[in-house]
């Protein structure tokens, strides 16, 4: 069962660059957030929630990926998806964080 886990997760990582790339070259909304949703849904599933920083991560260089393509981009699309990513990314690392400071303030070591 844990290789099926994988595949989930890596599939999971698939579509948030994709939904990141779909909405960075302005698709239709409709497109990349179910594109998102089926990709945090796979995240659960595969029990991704003990780490969450890395959906936000790779939608962040999916983003960073398109303007390198040469592709026309709205510049105000791609300003909000940094910002949202980043602050997703943010987030989710602050999460992620909080188990093992917990630990450290109780003075119980990993």
């Amino acid at each position: 069962m844990p290789g099926a886990v994988r595949l989930i997760s890596l599939a999971a990582l698939l579509l948030t660059a994709a939904a990141g790339n779909v909405a960075v070259r302005s698709g239709p909304v409709v497109e990349w957030v179910l594109l998102l949703v089926v990709a945090v849904v796979g995240a659960v599933v595969a029990g991704a929630p003990a780490h969450l920083w890395p959906l936000p991560a790779i939608w962040l260089v999916a983003t960073l990926l398109v303007t390198t393509t040469g592709v026309p981009v709205d510049g105000v699309t791609l300003a909000v998806s940094l910002v949202a990513g980043g602050v997703a990314l943010v987030a989710a690392i602050a999460v992620d964080v909080q188990p093992t400071l917990r630990r450290r303030r109780r003075g119980v070591r990993p």
